[in-house]
């Protein structure tokens, strides 16, 4: 039988694979290549991601496959800005996903191809990016490579956001700037400064950040700070103010200036807090911008599918940990976004101090370094409480010390409270 890899140089050839017809390649990537498909039974068209023979035999690339299907499988299905995930198959013995099949052109593409955006039109192209990313974060999930590639436009003017959880390692023209790092994961040109000095901390921030340099990228046609990958860039994320947007749109309006430099900051601190605020600064500039009275685009929330798309269905998985997560924390106090907080090797500090602290509660009773958790090569997450004076509790008992269980739940002087989870 005539296997893909005999196939990947030719446009157009039928593969059948169980229940799908394989046919054109739609992209590649140095570590998938992406075909053309029809599910037999019905004639859906459908999208088919193939990872490579070298990426195949790589467990982290293979567990970040698994983990992006899980979450566009859960995601997808609730929210109709993100691209669907139906099933993982095999083709050739390597592992696939059968993706929802989105006509139309990614927003890299559309730059490239007919020039920059009007304001208007990145404004709604970026509001619909918001309301997908904001149920994803609502739901503890950080896409972590937000780009123009990532999000794709339809002919009928609808956005979806795809790619969740896997670091591209394409080779060669505009893909070149993708790292192929394990811990550095995403796009450096696009990575928040916090995403390159600590990749396995970052909240959804960082995807903020992501959002504000795809939107400079439709306005002026460059991202703020390109060059080779490598120590000389990272150095001008972390330091360089970005270049004013203005001085490739002269007429760029000033509010439309302060959304983008305002999710360019340095500091998450000083970002906007969620995907809903950039979400309501960029509906003002736009009725600025239009004199209207109200804009009646979809806002988040409304654009979901089914009236509970809060709850999991009890069929469904949640999404898997990042590789070397050793579970996550729901935030219970309902004060904090995302809601579930991942915690991964590297342990977790809660406290207000944002200079040594993971976690940052805005509270002037809660000390600068609160509580520690520190997971363990055994598996076990202890609970560590950094001042031993009974201002932390665990299931109500105060605690110095203690090993967490799935289900445990500890408080912060009275207010603050988390779930263990894994």
């Amino acid at each position: 039988m005539m296997t893909l890899s005999n196939t990947c140089s030719l446009e157009v050839l039928t593969v059948i694979v169980g229940n799908y017809r394989i046919g054109r390649v739609l992209a590649h990537g140095g570590m998938a290549t992406v075909y053309r498909g029809i599910y037999r039974p019905t004639g859906m068209p459908v999208a088919i991601k193939v990872l490579t023979e070298e990426s195949s035999v790589d467990e982290v690339l293979v567990h970040r496959m698994h983990q992006e299907a899980r979450i566009q499988n859960i995601l997808g299905r609730q929210h109709s800005g993100i691209v669907t995930c139906y099933e993982e198959i095999e083709v050739d013995g390597r592992p696939a996903m059968v993706l929802e099949y989105v006509p139309g052109r990614s927003v890299l593409d559309i730059v490239e191809d007919d020039g920059v955006f009007e304001p208007l039109e990145a404004i709604d192209v970026v509001l619909a990016t918001l309301d997908a990313l904001s149920h994803a974060h609502h739901h503890g999930i950080v896409h972590r490579d937000v780009k123009g590639e990532n999000i794709l436009v339809t002919p009928q003017g609808a956005v979806k956001v795809t790619d969740f959880g896997v670091a591209r390692a394409e080779v060669g023209g505009r893909n070149s700037r993708v790292t192929e790092s394990r811990d550095l994961v995403g796009t450096m040109v696009y990575m928040a400064p916090e995403q390159l000095t600590s990749p396995r901390t970052v909240d959804h921030r960082a995807d903020l950040y992501a959002v504000g340099v795809t939107l400079y990228e439709m306005l002026t046609g460059d991202v703020p700070f390109d060059g080779e990958e490598g120590y000389p860039l990272m150095k001008r994320i972390e330091l360089e103010a970005p270049p004013d947007p203005r001085q490739f749109v002269p007429d760029l309006h000033e509010c439309l200036v302060e959304v983008v430099f305002k999710s360019l900051e340095k500091d998450p601190d000083e970002r906007y807090f969620s995907a809903g605020e950039m979400d309501a600064a960029l509906r003002r500039c736009r009725k600025i911008l239009t004199g209207a009275e109200d804009y009646d685009g979809p806002r988040p929330g409304e654009n979901r599918r089914g009236e509970k798309t809060w709850y999991w269905e009890p069929s469904e998985p949640r999404p898997l940990p990042e590789p070397r997560s050793f579970g996550y924390l729901v935030d219970l106090s309902g004060n904090l976004m995302p809601g579930q907080i991942l915690l991964r090797r590297a342990g977790l500090k809660i406290g207000r101090d944002p200079d040594r602290c993971d976690l940052i509660v805005p509270d002037d009773e809660v000390a600068a370094e609160h509580v520690l958790l520190l997971p363990l090569e055994t598996g076990q997450v202890l609970l560590v409480d950094l001042l031993t004076d009974g201002q932390t509790t665990l299931n109500g008992e105060p605690v110095a010390r203690a090993a967490l269980e799935p289900g445990d739940e500890f408080e912060l002087v009275g207010r603050w409270k988390f779930c263990f989870q894994r």
